[in-house]
């Protein structure tokens, strides 16, 4: 049991290290060297697991007949379902069932974290290897910045340089160290030996330094969202963070600027033009949608109707934001489930930072995760993130461990 424990958690230490530092894609000698192909060894030691290991399968039968007794669970089974058969309706049906194999592949995943790997300090090391790949994504990216490594975005008579560090976009960027930054800062709080209580703030200083690098107007809107959320839920004293926010747009022009450009109208204008798309197809199949990624693939037949809409730029993409993708695409059970895993997300953190009171460590971590979880909701509005694999597969793992942590204490509780 331990061991087997040890391998699948050795197994998501090294998908998540090659999932932040290597290319999507990346190939050597024709060998494929990247967190993809890593994910797709994992679920077939699984399933090889499950069939020439007896506990692995008796783990496996008991997780399938648990598994849909909790009302996460039940929107994520809503969800891979509604996926699959969308497959049958989609005009490209390859690209429906590559979404939809890819998707399942992270709920493979979750699963195997929930039921397979049952040792409080394997979850609290899956947590510290996150926080400290996090750490090592940020000093990357601040060494681009600092080598004008990254992309010139020109804004009026203004350029700034955008930086992706290994995450090939700047606003996956941005939106991974949204998703990390909350659970430093509550760390930073909760720490008492002085030792670890540096490194906290050294890596919410990272962290926020990758927003500001990233030059994403998504990162902004869930910092600040998050913020809000900090304020309001745990301590009044988070507001004066919104001053040196303030002080920071007047003291760095790049900061500046892309606050002020979440409300500029031009600046948003391209992805109105892809949300009106969306609405047009909503409005053609508001029941079962257009199939799993067809967006792109009915795309041109929309703009063709009015092209006024059109924006060449983003053909063949999704429409910059997770609900109306998942209406167009999946109809009334897409945004069922969709909105049931992000509300869901948010209340399982909320319960793993209760239940681990006596744990400063990981009742921190949740409390942050928590925070980032509601900026990560807020974000999907002007951004579609399930679809960039470098950031939705730590929404995945984080939300793994916290219900695994979960089904942990239960067990505590039932053995007394």
């Amino acid at each position: 049991m331990k061991n087997r424990n040890s391998l699948f958690c050795y197994l998501i230490v090294m998908y998540m290290l090659l999932l932040v530092l290597f290319q999507s894609k990346y190939v050597f000698k024709g060998i494929p060297i990247n967190g993809d192909a890593v994910l797709g060894i994992i679920i077939v030691i699984y399933l090889i697991s499950i069939l020439i290991n007896k506990n692995v399968r008796s783990n496996f039968i008991y997780g399938i007949r648990d598994f849909f007794k909790d009302y996460l669970n039940i929107f994520i089974s809503l969800w891979i379902l509604i996926l699959f058969v969308s497959i049958s309706y989609a005009k490209d049906k390859g690209l429906a069932a590559g979404e939809s194999v890819r998707f399942l592949s992270y709920v493979v995943l979750y699963f195997i974290i929930v039921y397979e790997i049952n040792n409080l300090k394997l979850f609290q090391k899956l947590i510290k290897v996150y926080l400290l790949l996090s750490s090592l994504v940020g000093i990357i990216g601040i060494f681009d910045f600092i080598s004008g490594i990254g992309t010139i975005q020109k804004n009026g008579l203004t350029s700034e340089l955008r930086v992706a560090s290994t995450l090939e976009n700047s606003n996956n960027l941005g939106a991974f160290f949204v998703f990390a930054i909350f659970p430093m800062i509550i760390l930073l709080f909760k720490e008492k030996i002085k030792f670890n209580k540096l490194l906290y703030l050294i890596g919410t200083i990272i962290c926020f330094l990758n927003i500001v690098f990233s030059g994403s107007r998504n990162a902004w809107v869930g910092l600040i969202v998050g913020i809000f959320i900090l304020t309001i839920s745990y301590s009044i004293k988070f507001i004066s963070v919104f001053g040196v926010l303030g002080v920071l747009a007047f003291v760095i022009p790049q900061v500046g600027n892309r606050i002020r450009q979440i409300f500029d109208a031009s600046q948003n204008e391209s992805r109105v033009r892809l949300w009106k798309i969306a609405l047009l197809m909503i409005k053609d199949k508001p029941v079962l949608g257009v199939g799993s990624g067809n967006y792109r693939a009915m795309y041109d037949t929309y703009q063709a109707k009015v092209p006024e809409m059109g924006y060449g730029a983003y053909d063949k993409f999704h429409p910059h934001n997770v609900y109306l993708k998942s209406q167009c695409e999946l109809g009334i059970l897409g945004s069922v489930s969709i909105i049931g895993i992000i509300i869901s997300s948010i209340l399982k953190s909320k319960k793993v930072s209760k239940i681990y009171k006596e744990n400063n460590f990981i009742s921190g971590f949740y409390e942050g995760a928590y925070v980032s979880f509601s900026a990560f909701a807020f974000m999907n509005f002007i951004d579609n993130f399930f679809s960039a694999p470098k950031v939705i597969a730590f929404f995945w793992i984080v939300l793994g461990i916290g219900q695994a942590l979960i089904k942990y204490r239960k067990r505590e509780y039932e053995e007394i």
